[in-house]
């Protein structure tokens, strides 16, 4: 009787150990839907991210083109300042805006030298440069235009 039901027991230990070892099909079967549907959500995020940082590294290489137009344009109006600066006949006046066409040319250097820098990371950090990137374009062309004007000689070197 001792070894009828140490048998028994052992029996039924073993049949619940395999038992339990089993996972029904629907149980597999909805783990690895599981872990499908959270590599396909990881491939797609890795796809997104992939797909802004190109579309935000196109933004900036088509905003580099246009600055660097821009600075282009800044150059042939320094020039034509330049020009018009060493025809000035009072030698106060002269310097003084030599001076000033040295401060925009300084200004321009470093806002070259900042987009030469830059490199695209996120699209935050890239909104955030291109828009004051561009409020400082804006101020460094208004400083051209006006270059005259606020120097108190206006219309005789204007033309």
């Amino acid at each position: 009787m001792k070894y009828s039901i140490g048998i028994l027991t052992t029996v039924i230990f073993c049949g619940a150990l395999i038992l339990s070892g089993c996972d029904r099909p629907s149980d597999r079967m909805q783990d690895s839907e599981t872990t499908v549907t959270e590599t396909d959500r990881t491939e797609r995020t890795d796809r997104d991210l992939e797909d802004t940082v190109n579309e935000v590294e196109a933004e900036f290489q088509e905003f580099r083109a246009e600055k660097s137009d821009q600075f282009r344009e800044f150059d042939r109006k320094k020039s034509d300042i330049r020009q018009q600066i060493n025809n000035e006949q009072d030698e106060d006046v002269r310097e003084d805006l030599e001076n000033r066409l040295e401060e925009i040319e300084e200004k321009q250097s470093e806002l070259k030298r900042e987009l030469d820098n830059y490199r695209v990371t996120e699209r935050d950090s890239w909104d955030e440069f291109r828009n004051n990137f561009s409020d400082r374009m804006d101020e460094l062309g208004d400083s051209i235009d006006d270059f005259f004007s606020e120097s108190g000689i206006t219309e005789s070197y204007t033309n």
